[in-house]
């Protein structure tokens, strides 16, 4: 009859039988995985034909570089090592750090107005031009002169006046308020949230003063937004005059004041103002004043000129949260 010592043998016996078969398997594991290594390694070491087993040992001592190894022939490449579809690449040639030749004209020195210009928008109220500032000369002057609609927007409109002014903070004369005052601090006085500025037709009756019209503009408008930081400045278009004012005026030729106009619009590029191309309003396609609006000199406007010029800036007006729209506003930004 089987003891207790019986089953403790018989039970002990299957333990190391099962650890013996266990230990078999990693053995043969190990070996199969250490077989599969060298064979691995001897199909790698294989020089490549043609070539001697001193070669072979020369080039396993001493590995070639990188690019030399990608740029050889697939016959002598190993058949497991990956081969390159391009050629190689010389990264010295382009993995630097150095100055890089400008391609862009930065300047936009061939700047076009037409191209510049604020698009067609929403009809925006009278309300508007509430807290507005018109700068400019004597053109600029009718608006407080006649019946625009625009009854609280502010005029600083000096006669015979150029940017030079609000450059050297000049003294002038302000014949519809009928005061002098230097006009860069009449400017900043009247503390608009936009401000539409309007020079040239005096500066340019004279011929070959471009370069110098330019620099001041663009100083003005420098300085302009210095002492008005955040307020919306309105860069607005030169208008055409009649025909005939260049056998007197030969600078107010309408072909150079659509130049000026475009060196303005570069201007409004490089300072981050808004350029308002009213010539769309007051002129015809060859850049002449439209008839219907001229007075005796053949540059000032009368009030039908007016009238179109205010209307075209309620329909040319950039987006602002504080803007008010006329009817259905189809320029709502939603969330605003």
């Amino acid at each position: 009859m089987a003891d207790y010592y019986y089953y403790r043998r018989k039970v002990e016996s299957q333990r190391r039988r099962r650890k013996a078969v266990i230990a078999l398997l990693i053995v043969m594991a190990l070996l199969c995985a250490a077989a599969g290594y060298f064979w691995f390694r001897s199909q790698n070491d294989t020089p490549p034909q043609g070539s001697t087993p001193e070669t072979a040992v020369s080039e396993t001592a001493s590995p070639a570089p990188a690019t030399t190894e990608t740029a050889a022939s697939p016959e002598s490449a190993s058949p497991y090592a990956p081969q390159r579809l391009l050629p190689a690449v010389d990264n010295a040639s382009w993995d630097t750090s150095q100055p890089v030749e400008q391609t862009i004209d930065f300047e936009y020195l061939n700047t076009d107005a037409r191209m510049v210009a604020l698009p067609q928008s929403g009809r925006v109220t009278r309300e508007h031009f509430n807290t507005a500032t018109f700068l400019g000369d004597s053109i600029t002057e009718g608006m407080a002169i006649y019946a625009t609609g625009f009854t609280n927007a502010q005029v600083r409109g000096y006669r015979s006046a150029g940017p030079q002014i609000i450059v050297n903070n000049a003294v002038v004369h302000d014949y519809a308020r009928n005061v002098d005052e230097a006009a860069l601090d009449a400017v900043v006085a009247s503390q608009p949230d936009f401000l539409y500025v309007l020079f040239g037709t005096n500066a340019l009756v004279n011929q070959g003063n471009e370069d110098s019209f330019v620099a001041y503009y663009d100083k003005m408008i420098e300085i302009l937004q210095q002492n008005l930081p955040g307020v919306a400045i309105y860069i607005q278009a030169i208008p055409g005059v009649q025909e005939t004012v260049v056998q007197t005026k030969p600078g107010l030729d309408n072909a150079r004041i659509q130049t000026i106009n475009n060196m303005l619009a570069n201007i409004a590029l490089t300072r981050g103002c808004y350029f308002v191309n009213i010539q769309e309003a007051l002129t015809y396609p060859d850049g002449s004043q439209i008839d219907e609006y001229q007075t005796s000199d053949g540059i000032h406007m009368g009030p039908a000129g007016y009238a179109a010029w205010t209307e075209y800036l309620q329909t040319h007006t950039a987006w602002d949260r504080r803007n008010k729209y006329e009817g259905t506003n189809p320029y709502y930004i939603l969330g605003s």
